[in-house]
């Protein structure tokens, strides 16, 4: 027997290659709509937020990128742009991941910071940042973000009843657990960790104040 193709799944695919095809068309329309500051405050970096579902990469990503100025470049907000009804399927993640290159290369160029919020755990996810860094010439740092998991159980559970507005994650505990079970994967090179619990405000900066002390000697 055939299996039925739902249509939305036909339509998805279809805006799937289309967008593969226009990366630079699509990267020019939206990078108006990245957050960013009107003047960069020093020389480009990349910083990549890495961080399992639920602890609040997104929240951090956002206090960072103020302390930091840096532009915000978010892997779930801009899917949710791009897709009515996201499948997350292997071509759709490829097409995804290929524009948030291209914006981030657009930041870079124009002498941004730019902070990057997806999971990032496995070492294949990092691959094309670490490039980009290297082809650009910028120093690349990566920042863990971890909570109690009791937080970040009640963060998803708050999130299947009710979805704040500025939260595009479709993540929930079954997505969170097969997660947990495959792990992450370790860098090669040192990362720093951001604890999100009730000393936030401590913890933003004193990783702001790690990266800031980094750059300065990579300058």
């Amino acid at each position: 027997m055939t299996r039925r193709i739902r249509p939305s799944a036909v339509a998805t695919r279809q805006q799937t290659r289309t967008l593969a095809e226009r990366v630079p068309d699509v990267v020019g329309t939206l990078r108006a709509a990245i957050p960013a500051p009107p003047v960069p405050p020093g020389s480009p970096a990349l910083v990549l937020l890495m961080g399992f579902p639920g602890v609040g990469k997104s929240h951090c990503a956002r206090l960072l990128a103020a302390r930091i100025g840096a532009a915000y470049v978010a892997s779930d907000h801009l899917r949710s742009q791009l897709f009515v009804a996201a499948s997350y399927a292997q071509e759709e993640n490829a097409a995804v991941f290929r524009i948030v290159e291209g914006l981030v290369e657009r930041l870079l160029e124009e002498g941004h910071r730019v902070i990057v919020d997806a999971t990032h755990l496995r070492a294949s996810a990092r691959a094309s940042a670490r490039s980009l860094a290297e082809r650009r010439g910028v120093p690349l740092s990566l920042v863990l973000v971890v909570a109690d998991e009791a937080d970040i159980l009640a963060r998803l559970a708050a999130r299947s009843r009710a979805r704040a507005p500025d939260d595009r994650s479709e993540a929930d505990a079954r997505i969170y657990a097969a997660m947990r079970a495959r792990g992450f994967e370790e860098p090669r090179e040192p990362y720093l960790t951001l604890c999100n619990g009730p000393a936030l405000d401590s913890e933003i900066e004193r990783v702001a104040r790690d990266l800031e002390a980094r750059w300065s000697v990579a300058i």
